[in-house]
C-alpha cells in the first residue's frame, strides 16, 4: 500500500501516519492492523518508523482535545478535506506533545503539503490556526481554558478526547474518582507486558536475565513488565526463536486470577481470538483440547503464532460460541461435555484504549447493546456444554456494568444450577493502564 503521489511529498513518517489515521477513521480499520500494513509496505528508516508509531497512536489517544484546541481558530472544520484536517491534527500533536521537533518544521510540512494538495488558500489558513496554536503557549495545556464553559461530562469528554457517551456511563456507574482514573489510563502509554514461553528448556533462566534488566519494572511468575517504548535487548531475536511472546502484563494478570492451574480438561477457549491466551495456557500445560473463534483470519493467526513458539495447536474450528459444538469437536476430544470453558467473549474493549486508543471512535452504543445480546448467548451456549461441577470462566477487556456485572447477575437469574465463585476487577489504580473483568461460575 503506497500513499499516492501528492502524499509522497510529505516527509516519510507523517506521509505514512495520513494515511494509516484515514484508514481508521474514515474506513474503520484496526489501527495496529493498518499501522503494521503500512510500515511493511513501504521502504522507512527505523527513527522514521517509530516517529510515525508515536504520532498514530499519539494523536488516536487526544483527537478530540487536538480538534478542540483546533476549533478556537477555525469556524467549522467539517468543511475541510478530510486529509486536510488529518494533516492539521498530526501538525498540531508535534507541536503540542513532541518536545524534540521544532515547532517550524512541524508548520512547514503541514502547510506545504496542504498547499500542494488542495490550495494554497487552504494552505494560509492552516498556517494561521497552526500559529495561532503556537501563540496559546501553556494555555494550550491547561483543561480549564480548552474546556471553559462546558458542561462537566462534556469537559472530560473532549479533554480525555473520550465519546460523552462513555462519559456519561462511566460517571453514572462508577462517580468522578473512578472515571478519571480510566480517562487517564485511556490517553496513557500502555507499558510492555512479555511472557516467557516456559515449553522451551531455557525458560527460567531467560526469565531470570529478563527481570535483572535494568528496565524492567516487575516480574509475576513468567510474566515481565518494561516501560512503554522500552525493549530489553535482543527482544527481535527472542520472538523470532519463539522464546517470549508480547502480552499486554494486565491481560496475564486476569487470566492468573481465575487459577488455572486449578482447571480440569478437557477446556474449550471458545473465543480464543489470536490464541493469546490459549498459547499461555497450553505454556502452563493446562490441557485447552478445543479452541473456536468467528473469524479464519484470527484461527490462522493463533497457528502462526503456536508454530513460531514451537507449540502443537488444539483442536479448532470455525464457529460461533453462540452455536452448539460440532460432533467432531467430540469426537476428536472423546468426551461429551467440558469441565472447563474459557469465555473471553467479544466486548466493547473500553479497558484496553491506551493499547487500542481507536476502540473509542468504532464504539456505538447501539453497537454495545447487540454485543452485549452475544455475549449472553455465548453464555447460554457454553453452561449448556459443562460437565456437572464444571467451570465457566468469564472474561472482558472493557469498563462497563452492562458487560460485567449485569450481565453475569442476568445470567445468574435465568440460569438454574449455577453459582458464582468470584468476581475480579483490575484495580482502578492498576499501573498497567488497562482493565479487564472476570466472573468464575460453577455448574452445580
Amino acid at each position: 500500500m503506497k500513499p499516492n503521489k501528492k502524499d509522497a511529498l510529505l516527509p516519510p513518517a507523517r506521509a505514512v501516519a495520513l494515511e494509516c489515521v484515514n484508514e481508521i477513521l474514515e474506513h474503520g480499520q484496526d489501527l495496529q492492523g493498518v499501522l503494521d500494513a503500512r510500515l511493511r509496505g513501504v521502504r522507512i528508516s527505523m527513527p522514521d518508523a517509530a516517529l510515525c508509531t508515536e504520532l498514530v497512536y499519539g494523536y488516536m489517544r487526544l483527537k478530540d482535545r487536538i480538534g478542540a484546541l483546533l476549533g478556537r481558530f477555525l469556524k467549522d472544520d467539517s468543511k475541510l478535506p478530510n486529509k486536510c484536517r488529518i494533516a492539521m491534527g498530526l501538525a498540531a500533536y508535534e507541536m503540542l506533545f513532541l518536545d524534540r521537533i521544532p515547532v517550524y518544521a512541524s508548520v512547514d510540512w503541514c502547510v506545504n503539503y496542504v498547499k500542494r494538495q488542495f490550495s494554497q488558500g487552504l494552505g494560509k489558513l492552516v498556517n494561521a490556526v497552526l500559529r495561532n496554536l503556537d501563540r496559546m503557549g501553556d494555555e494550550a495545556h491547561d483543561m480549564a481554558v480548552v474546556t471553559k464553559g462546558m458542561p462537566r461530562a462534556r469537559q472530560l469528554a473532549v479533554w480525555y478526547s473520550c465519546p460523552e457517551w462513555i462519559v456519561e456511563m462511566w460517571l453514572d456507574a462508577y462517580g468522578e474518582e473512578q472515571t478519571l482514573a480510566y480517562l487517564t489510563a485511556g490517553i496513557s502509554s500502555a507499558p510492555v507486558g512479555l511472557r516467557v514461553n516456559r515449553a522451551k528448556p531455557d525458560a527460567d533462566a531467560l526469565v531470570e536475565e529478563l527481570a535483572g534488566h535494568s528496565d524492567c519494572l516487575k516480574r509475576e511468575g513468567y510474566s515481565l513488565l518494561f516501560p512503554a517504548g522500552a525493549a530489553p535487548v535482543g527482544m527481535k531475536s527472542m520472538l523470532a526463536e519463539g522464546q517470549i511472546s508480547r502480552q499486554s502484563f494486565a491481560s496475564q494478570e486476569v487470566l492468573a486470577v481465575t487459577e488455572p492451574q486449578k482447571w480440569q480438561g478437557p477446556v474449550w477457549d471458545c473465543c480464543c481470538g489470536r490464541g493469546g491466551k490459549t498459547i499461555a495456557l497450553l505454556e502452563a500445560s493446562v490441557p485447552v483440547r478445543y479452541a473456536s473463534d468467528t473469524s479464519r483470519e484470527r484461527l490462522r493467526g493463533m497457528r502462526e503464532e503456536m508454530e513460531r513458539l514451537g507449540m502443537e495447536p488444539p483442536f479448532s474450528l470455525l464457529r460461533s460460541a453462540t452455536e452448539p459444538v460440532a460432533p467432531e469437536v467430540w469426537e476428536e476430544i472423546g468426551e461429551v461435555a467440558f469441565r472447563t470453558i474459557l469465555a473471553d467473549v467479544p466486548c466493547s474493549g473500553l479497558g484496553t484504549l491506551s493499547r487500542r486508543p481507536d476502540a473509542r471512535y468504532h464504539r456505538t452504543p447501539e453497537g454495545v447493546r447487540d454485543l452485549i445480546a452475544t455475549q449472553a448467548a455465548i453464555l447460554d451456549n457454553a453452561f449448556a456444554h459443562l460437565m456437572t461441577g464444571g467451570r465457566l470462566i468469564y472474561i472482558t477487556c472493557t469498563v462497563n456494568p452492562d458487560e460485567n456485572e449485569r450481565q453475569i447477575a442476568a445470567f445468574l437469574d435465568r440460569t438454574e444450577g449455577v453459582t458464582l465463585e468470584r468476581e475480579w476487577h483490575t484495580p482502578q489504580d492498576s499501573p498497567y493502564m488497562e482493565f479487564f473483568y472476570a466472573a468464575m461460575l460453577r455448574r452445580a
